[in-house]
Parts: C-alpha cells; sequence; structure tokens
C-alpha cells in the first residue's frame, strides 16, 4: 500500500503572534529544525515507497500517513495532529532526530505539554533560583570547610 507523507515548518518560518520576536528566536536556535530536503531525505531512508505531500492532494481511501516534523516536538503542528487523527487510522511520526513514534491522543497530549515547556522557558524559570540557593549554599560550606 502506498504511504503518504505531511511535512511543515511554517513555525520556523512565520513568527506566532503570541510570541515575542527575542523568545521566539531562542526557541527557534533552541529546537534546531531540519530543512525540508534532509527531511526528504530521512523519509526516503525509512520509507522507501513513501510520497511527500500536502494534506488536500492525499486520496481519501489512504488510511495511514507520515508527519515529518523539521525539529523533535513539533513545533506548530496541533492543527495538522488533530486533523490527521480525526481522518486517518494510523499517524505515524518521524522526527529531525531520525525518531519515530505513533501519534495518538495521549502522545499528542505529552508533545502538548512538552511544546509548552519550550515555548514558556517554564521549568527553567522554576529551578532557577533553587539552583541559585543552592549553589549559594554549597559555595559557603565549601568556603567554610577551606575547599575554596
Amino acid at each position: 500500500m502506498e504511504k503518504y507523507a505531511l511535512f511543515d515548518n511554517s513555525f520556523f518560518r512565520r513568527k506566532p503572534l503570541w510570541l515575542p520576536q527575542k523568545l521566539y528566536r531562542v526557541v527557534c536556535q533552541r529546537s534546531n529544525p531540519r530543512s525540508r530536503e534532509y527531511m526528504t531525505i530521512l523519509l526516503k531512508e525509512t520509507y522507501p515507497n513513501a510520497k511527500l505531500t500536502e494534506i488536500e492532494k492525499v486520496p481519501p481511501e489512504i488510511k495511514e500517513i507520515i508527519l515529518l516534523y523539521p525539529d523533535s516536538i513539533g513545533l506548530g503542528w496541533l492543527n495538522m495532529e488533530r486533523n490527521s487523527l480525526k481522518r486517518f487510522k494510523t499517524v505515524t511520526v518521524l522526527n529531525g532526530r531520525k525518531r519515530g513514534f505513533s501519534l495518538t491522543n495521549k502522545t499528542q497530549r505529552e508533545l502538548l505539554l512538552r511544546r509548552f515547556l519550550e515555548t514558556t522557558f517554564l521549568s527553567e524559570l522554576l529551578l532557577t533560583p533553587f539552583l541559585l540557593l543552592a549553589g549559594t549554599f554549597l559555595a559557603i560550606k565549601d568556603w567554610m570547610a577551606g575547599r575554596s
């Protein structure tokens, strides 16, 4: 059976309105997205008979689709994932780190959490005060023990 794949890197070409410009640049640098050419080569290595297309051009009888994330967590793919999960029986993801997995509602929720943490830097903001306090405490302890 013929397989079809979808690729979209619009998140990395056009800044979302809700994301500040400086934060957007940092998110893009951290995610290190792969190019369309790289993802096409990766698709041919992993699924030799798959065709890269657009969702409107996928025949209605197709039950399986492959999503090609240019980054590791699929920034900007939420709408495409929702549409794909409704339309296709099996949704497979191949990301820019050469990892593949099946997309289910559960994995989509997990990706949403990761995307939220990636774009808001919430985990870094929460851990920074703790690390500053712990580092200060340990430095004072070492200084008092004479191991500066």
